[in-house]
């Protein structure tokens, strides 16, 4: 059995004498096994330092669990110390002549930590992957805020376009914002980079199959000391149904929900608007109030539902006798409200009286109703800005009181205010 640490009878095969290759060995910074016939026949001191004693003379096998013969390749083993430790190592494996091996073991505790380091990063990797990917959105990380090289797979649903073709086209995204709303997004976009705007209005994206998707794009960028967008992630939200849920919401505000026609709310501001516009260019603005005459007898004797058909007929053959510019509203119950603005002054009584002449015509024919012919008229008060009054207020309640005295007095034709 060699002295450990002792190659000077040791032919290593090496160009060099024994002395050198014992300085050689003593100086690798592993453990090193030299192995011939199947015995260890050289250790250097930190092989003996690692296993805790000399193991010339040993077959390897007994020293490394998962031993392999095999030269000129590197596995994984369990190397076995003095004191029954057992711990995993690295061995590669060299052949020198056929019969003499050079193992060098190397600690594989560091190689394993890292794996296992790997492996939980690798989990929560796919963990957060996991949510990312259940989210009903599109999460997405760009690199200098430019080039995308994240895109959750949830932008296929969403805007109709793979994760593949999102990511190879950097100018995917802009061209693919509504035409209405590009220029917009591209400024505030621009802004959020230079850090001098927070987060995108909502927009709308045209899907290839030209649907339009609503937008909430909520970003976060990562900047250098110079503040220069190093990355940039966020989210993509689809808030197209609550966008339709708050135009819906918005339209019932302000529209009748029986005849689809402007409601009281949206009349008076529209006829505020209308004034304040008219003071500052020296126009007139008209309203004409109508109430259908004798409307309560068409629902006692026909019932509600033909009174709300009746209804429905009148608004929409109210509108053919306005211009294109005009509103018309329904007031509530059989009554309805027109408003004319942007008149010249010299035209506002004979816009007024056209449209209710118009209105007059229109309602000579008769309105089936239920298989049935209904003769359905409306009596008409007018008010003029700046004639009569000076603020929406007072112009429809001397609409409303013309309107009255046209019933007590011509009923199916048109009054204009007169005072008091």
């Amino acid at each position: 059995m060699a002295d450990a640490c002792s190659v000077e009878n040791l032919d290593l095969r090496l160009p060099l004498d024994g002395m050198d290759a014992a300085r050689l060995l003593a100086a690798v910074p592993e453990a090193v096994l030299v192995v011939r016939d199947g015995e260890i026949a050289y250790t250097n001191e930190r092989a003996v330092a690692l296993i805790g004693r000399d193991p010339t003379g040993d077959p390897p096998a007994a020293l490394v669990e998962g031993w392999r013969a095999q030269a000129d390749e590197a596995f994984e083993g369990t190397l076995r110390t003095s004191d029954d430790v057992a711990f995993p190592v690295q061995v590669r494996l060299t052949d020198l002549d056929g019969a003499t091996t050079v193992a060098v073991l190397g600690d594989a505790r560091a190689l394993l930590a890292a794996r296992q380091a790997e492996a939980a990063q690798e989990r929560a990797e796919a963990k957060y992957r996991s949510l990312v990917e259940q989210i009903p959105a599109v999460v997405y990380a760009d690199e200098g805020g430019a080039v995308t090289t994240y895109v959750s797979p949830q932008i296929e649903h969403i805007l109709g376009v793979t994760p593949e073709a999102y990511k190879g086209d950097p100018d995917l995204w802009l061209r693919m914002i509504h035409p209405d709303d590009r220029a917009r997004v591209q400024q505030e976009s621009d802004a959020f980079l230079r850090g001098e705007g927070g987060d995108l209005a909502d927009y709308r994206m045209v899907r290839p199959d030209g649907r339009v998707v609503w937008i909430r794009d909520r970003a976060y960028a990562h900047r250098d000391g110079d503040g220069r967008v190093v990355w940039e992630h966020g989210i993509l939200f689809d808030v197209t149904e609550l966008k339709e849920a708050e135009e819906r919401i918005a339209y019932m505000a302000f529209h009748d929900a029986l005849t689809g026609l402007a409601n009281r709310a949206l009349f008076e501001e529209s006829l505020g608007l209308a004034i304040e516009r008219a003071k500052r260019t020296d126009l007139g603005v008209a309203v004409l109030f109508l109430d259908l005459d004798n409307f309560k007898d068409v629902n006692d004797s026909l019932g509600h539902h033909a009174g709300d058909d009746l209804l429905v007929r009148f608004a929409d053959r109210l509108q053919t006798c306005t211009r294109d510019a005009d509103l018309v509203a329904r007031q509530g119950g059989d009554e309805f409200l027109m408003l004319l603005g942007d008149l010249a002054p010299a035209d506002a009584v004979p816009t007024a009286i056209h449209v209710a002449q118009r209105i007059e015509a229109a309602m000579a024919d008769p309105f089936h109703v239920l298989e049935r012919a209904i003769d359905a008229r409306g009596s008409i008060g007018i008010s003029l800005f700046p004639r009569d009054a000076q603020d929406a207020a007072s112009l429809m309640r001397q609409a409303d009181a013309a309107m009255y005295r046209a019933k007590r007095s011509a009923r199916g034709e048109h009054v204009f205010w007169a005072g008091d």
